[in-house]
């Protein structure tokens, strides 16, 4: 038997209840995990001149992975990576999925964390099936 479908890999938005504990419970293993959440807003505004701070949503994907993304008065965000020169206009979900894998990628390598390279690698699962995944991609490459 050959099964090639993937299961689907999907995002719950975290209940309000569930907030305070939200960082602690997928990144508390990581060095220096109570300053992810501030320097993600940070990265945001860097990349996106149209990002001046608001609300977030906490997204826990089934897979153990997780991540934040603005919820603003906006329905699409371009964002703008130095890094590579790369632009790309997306939803807020998937703006917030970018800046997050960059930052994930970045603290995998400075923490030499097992626990924020699985964060990662769970977070590009989800990013890879979705909808926006080629702009997505197309900003962190």
């Amino acid at each position: 038997m050959n099964n090639t479908t993937e299961s689907a890999i999907t995002m719950e938005i975290v209940t309000d209840e569930q907030r305070l504990d939200f960082w602690l419970n997928h990144f508390g293993a990581v060095k220096g995990w109570t300053t992810f959440e501030v320097v993600i807003f940070t990265t945001m505004g860097q990349f996106c001149d149209e990002y001046h701070g608001g609300y977030w949503e906490y997204g826990s994907i089934n897979n153990g992975g997780a991540f934040i993304y603005p919820d603003i008065n906006a329905d699409t965000l371009t964002l703008f990576n130095m890094h590579n020169g790369n632009e790309a206009t997306v939803s807020q979900e998937a703006a917030g999925i970018a800046v997050c894998l960059i930052l994930y990628s970045i603290w995998s390598f400075q923490t030499e964390s097992e626990v924020m390279c699985d964060r990662f690698y769970q977070l590009r699962d989800y990013a890879s099936q979705h909808p926006e995944s080629a702009a997505i991609f197309h900003l962190i490459d």
